[in-house]
């Protein structure tokens, strides 16, 4: 019986982790960005980015490599 109760807790206390990661992740803490990268004035590819360490990696990544890009907020309705 004691087995059930500690499988029962850890559960518990495993699903209010995830509530409070989900919580840190909402789309509404950060904004969404869409990134189109460019190779002699050719679009290369395209990205939607969801964090603001995501589009710098990005960024950093299409410097590096001789692109250039262009950056747009993407705003919900």
């Amino acid at each position: 019986m004691m087995d059930f109760h500690n499988h029962s807790l850890n559960r518990y206390e495993s699903q209010q982790r995830h509530q409070e990661f989900l919580k840190l992740i909402e789309p509404t803490a950060s904004p969404c960005y869409y990134m189109e990268a460019f190779f002699d004035g050719k679009l290369e590819w395209t990205e939607y980015v969801y964090t603001d360490y995501e589009l710098q990696n990005l960024k950093d990544d299409a410097i590096s490599c001789g692109f250039t890009f262009t950056v747009q907020e993407v705003v919900e309705d």
